[in-house]
């Protein structure tokens, strides 16, 4: 077999499986996979629409209406600048941070859970791949 194609295509199942993942328990709070990248975002500080979009590689209109979702659920708000009041931030209610404490996801608890059968070997062993996978591809692209 090729084994590029064949890496490819484990990326893949990867990929799918934990997009599964992540559904099914984003499902319980009724979030999609697209609300969580945007909450991602702004879990830190808050950020324009614009900056949301361009590092999540989705498009204005598509953010903006994420956003607008959020906004509904109450769980972000769009806050005027103070200097600028063209400029729209997008910042986090309250209710985020008790999403936050609720979902495995989005603690990282749901990680550790699927993971926790993985010998300290077999983790180290991943881990390591995934590095150099990644190190290799990031010099190919730069």
């Amino acid at each position: 077999m090729n084994r590029p194609l064949h890496i490819r295509d484990l990326l893949k199942r990867l990929n799918k499986t934990f997009g599964t993942m992540a559904t099914k328990e984003l499902c319980k709070y009724g979030l999609t996979v697209p609300q969580l990248v945007v909450i991602r975002q702004i879990s830190i500080e808050p950020r324009t629409i614009g900056q949301i979009s361009k590092a999540v590689d989705l498009s204005y209109s598509t953010v903006s209406g994420i956003i607008d979702r959020l906004e509904r659920e109450q769980l972000v708000e769009r806050v005027r600048d103070e200097n600028d009041r063209r400029v729209v931030w997008i910042r986090k209610t309250e209710k985020i941070t008790e999403l936050f404490e609720k979902v495995d996801l989005l603690s990282g608890e749901i990680y550790k859970q699927h993971f926790n059968s993985f010998s300290e070997e077999e983790l180290n062993n991943i881990i390591n791949s995934l590095e150099a996978l990644v190190t290799k591809l990031e010099e190919i692209e730069s």
